[in-house]
């Protein structure tokens, strides 16, 4: 019986502190690699954007545009996920962006469920450090 209490209380553990599907590995990628072409097929057909206090309601094709012109202007040169969540029916990830000009903070806001990889919400500030 103390096995049986004892397995479940693992069991319990691990599925309370299991976090939500990881961010895409290709969306890492892109990010670094200043891709936003591929970063764009991530992109919800209309989403919200809050670029260096710019804020966007813009379509997939718009955003793919003014990310590409982020990259332009700040070459990437790593990026790394620092926190994953979940938040109400959505996953966000936090990761940090350095550029050639600076680092940068990126908050990615998913849909949930099938389409848990689909970015709506996308924001880029500059960090001070």
């Amino acid at each position: 019986m103390k096995k049986h209490l004892m397995l479940i209380a693992v069991l319990f553990i691990f599925v309370t502190a299991a976090p939500g599907q990881p961010v895409h590995k290709e969306i890492v990628r892109a990010i670094e690699a200043g891709d936003s072409k591929t970063l764009s097929g991530y992109f919800h057909a209309n989403l919200e954007m809050d670029i260096l206090k710019k804020n966007y309601m813009v379509s997939k094709n718009h955003a793919t545009r003014i990310i590409q012109d982020f990259f332009n202007q700040n070459p990437p040169t790593s990026f790394h996920v620092e926190f994953e969540g979940d938040r109400d029916d959505s996953r966000y990830a936090i990761g940090m962006l350095e550029t050639r000009k600076g680092n940068f903070r990126v908050n990615l806001y998913f849909l949930s469920g099938e389409r848990s990889h689909i970015i709506y919400y996308l924001s880029i500030e500059k960090v001070q450090l």
